[in-house]
């Protein structure tokens, strides 16, 4: 359904331009989070992550002219977003674990959903939510959240009423994911495959060993069957034969898409103060990360660390200094978006943008960049592809400011 006029903006490629211009370089210590508020660096339960917006040093072209819907507003860190068959919009704040539906004319309702005691400091609390393939006929969702009871983060298997009024028959797929003191590197991305699988993204917990651990589930993307058994495409020296480990090495995995066509998966996510990543997926891949100082955590070492690790799998991007904190990601799959049909989406936290990569063809290296809203509507957090090009994306600005937005291309001509 249309929404006011008031609540429709378009963004022509002059307006990104001037965005674009207003550059702010910081420089950040090396012991600084591209996400985090970590010891030393501020509060660790704030209700964003951390506050401030750096810029690229060479700030990136504008895209596609874009126009953009205010689906719903007055939320808090809305860290997920995804659309029923039915068009149902439904998202979930992270700190108070409240799930939201919103129905035709954004009418919004609670969904309820018994998540027990949630643990909800710095980056953890309610996180991923997806939808399976077969949601139509399932009614299945997946959610992961931090666990107070249990003391980790785990993923939930549950089914959602007709009317979107409770999510039912809990079912842990996945429990026991490290959960740090703090809240601190706590992923959790889904990803729901057509053939009924999940991939699932984890941070490091802010553990020194973790990442590089092959019997923790800490640093890692897991890959289950929809009953949260091993997909069983793992191969990784001294993981236990029931590990759904699939790689390992990462930092903070905030975003995983699947590539059309080739059925390819890319991960995105977190640096230190250098690096963000862009990763293609591959099983029983090390990606290079070990912040491990005799059991302390030093992350003033390399993202994808070569040296330690010679057959560490090599970044497709990395953003160099500064970071720009990435969040969700999707691949644009529809002829609206023009020349940029095809590319990776990535929204950006800290630097308060979407930014698009065109791949090669082999898949291995970025060959173009491009950036939309930059600076307009504050951190985006999350971003899905709806039906006929236009994306749902998630802003995280904490304090009942975050809004669930629709963002379509707009045609030229």
């Amino acid at each position: 359904m249309p929404l006011p006029a008031s609540n429709r903006t378009a963004f022509p490629r002059a307006l990104s331009t001037i965005a674009a211009a207003a550059a702010i370089i910081a420089v950040l210590p090396l012991t600084a989070c591209a996400q985090s508020m970590i010891p030393g660096g501020g509060p660790v339960g704030s209700t964003t992550d951390s506050l401030g917006s750096l810029a690229p040093e060479r700030p990136l072209a504008p895209g596609p002219e874009v126009a953009v819907d205010v689906v719903a507003g007055g939320f808090t860190v809305p860290w997920d977003v995804v659309r029923d068959p039915t068009g149902v919009i439904v998202t979930g704040e992270r700190g108070s674990g409240t799930l939201y539906a919103l129905g035709p004319g954004a009418q919004r309702s609670v969904v309820r959903a018994d998540f027990g005691q949630l643990f909800a400091q710095a980056e953890s609390g309610l996180m991923g939510l997806a939808l399976a393939a077969d949601f139509a006929d399932s009614r299945e969702v997946y959610t992961c959240h931090s666990s107070a009871d249990h003391s980790d983060n785990r993923v939930t298997a549950w089914t959602a009423a007709e009317d979107w009024s409770e999510l039912a028959d809990p079912r842990v797929l996945v429990e026991g994911i490290p959960l740090s003191d703090g809240g601190l590197h706590s992923g959790c991305r889904i990803l729901a495959h057509p053939d009924g699988t999940l991939y699932i993204g984890t941070g490091d917990a802010f553990t020194g060993p973790a990442p590089q651990d092959p019997t923790s589930l800490s640093g890692k993307i897991l890959h289950v069957d929809r009953d949260g058994t091993p997909a069983g495409d793992t191969d990784i020296d001294g993981a236990p034969a029931d590990s759904p480990v699939l790689t390992y090495g990462h930092r903070n995995v905030q975003g995983l898409a699947l590539q059309p066509g080739s059925g390819r998966i890319y991960s995105a996510e977190h640096g230190p103060a250098v690096d963000d990543e862009v990763n293609l997926v591959r099983p029983g891949g090390n990606y290079g990360w070990d912040p491990n100082s005799g059991g302390r955590y030093n992350q003033d070492v390399p993202m994808t660390d070569t040296r330690a690790f010679p057959d560490a799998v090599p970044a497709v991007w990395r953003s160099g200094a500064p970071t720009l904190a990435p969040g969700g990601a999707v691949f644009l799959d529809d002829p609206a978006w023009g020349d940029w049909n095809g590319a990776l989406a990535v929204a950006m936290l800290k630097t308060e943008q979407i930014v698009l990569m065109r791949l090669s063809p082999d898949g291995v290296t970025v060959t173009d960049q491009a950036t939309l809203l930059r600076e307009v509507h504050g951190r985006m957090r999350s971003i899905t592809a709806e039906p006929g090009g236009s994306l749902l994306v998630t802003t995280s600005n904490g304090g009942g400011a975050d809004q669930v937005l629709r963002v379509r291309p707009v045609s030229p001509g």
